[in-house]
């Protein structure tokens, strides 16, 4: 970042601060907050994500939007909508951040033995209240693809301190520095902000209805792939649905 830029964002900060009547000597006090911070990092990784598929996706193929739309009731709030230039077909992306603390290395687990953790692929209630349903769970058509990383799942619950804090078992953490070649809480962090998987709807849902917090395999999951292997899977996505529309117009 340039001293021109520097000054640019110093101005904006300001600018923010007077418009929400916000103290600027308390101003990262007020965004560590850890009722504030979880909303925070939740908008950073949709744009995170957008960025990622900007990156990976040939734009001579794909044109990748992020959008900033405001949910209206009974619709779904879009995050990122991926086009297939060619076609024209339109598919919707969501962002989801893994649950807090359920990094597990699945040795107490009931349901899976391997180390894994969980998405939270739930509704939040503002959006609940928008769907006009009491239902929490998304529809398998809500979206199109989903996409997340590890790095949420890492940190430790409900602790009380203004920083987030790293998984403390010792041989949790061991398994995850090995996985990651990482040897520090930092270096494991940024490994786990980097390891993003994305996942078909579809490939998941159960009667029709997407889990609340669906189980991923830490390795080789057999739903949720790297994100860098996108592109062939959202190809077949944009095939089925250019055969779905054919046989609606032919009715």
């Amino acid at each position: 970042m340039t001293n021109e830029e520097k000054i640019k964002l110093a101005g904006k900060l300001l600018k923010y601060c007077k418009k929400f009547n916000i103290p600027l000597e308390f101003l990262f006090e007020i965004l560590e907050d850890q009722k504030v911070s979880p909303m925070i990092r939740g908008k950073a990784m949709e744009y995170n994500a957008f960025l990622m598929l900007e990156q990976i996706l040939p734009r001579t193929t794909w044109s990748v939007q992020k959008l900033n739309l405001n949910a209206q009731t009974g619709m779904y709030d879009e995050d990122i909508s991926i086009t297939h230039r060619r076609t024209g077909i339109i598919l919707k992306v969501e962002s989801k951040s893994t649950v807090r603390g359920s990094m597990s290395d699945g040795k107490r687990s009931r349901n899976l033995k391997v180390p894994h953790f969980l998405v939270k692929s739930h509704r939040s209630r503002s959006n609940i209240k928008l769907a006009g349903s009491s239902n929490d769970r998304y529809s398998v058509d809500s979206f199109d693809v989903l996409v997340t990383n590890t790095s949420n799942a890492i940190f430790e619950r409900n602790t009380v301190g203004e920083h987030l804090e790293v998984v403390r078992d010792e041989n949790l953490k061991n398994l995850l520095y090995e996985f990651y070649s990482a040897k520090t809480d930092e270096e494991l962090l940024i490994a786990c902000e980097n390891d993003w998987k994305y996942c078909i709807p579809k490939d998941i849902a159960v009667d029709g209805f997407i889990p609340r917090t669906p189980y991923v395999t830490l390795e080789s999951d057999v739903n949720w792939k790297p994100l860098t292997s996108i592109e062939d899977r959202l190809l077949e996505v944009v095939e089925e649905k250019r055969k779905s529309n054919q046989t609606t117009r032919r009715k």
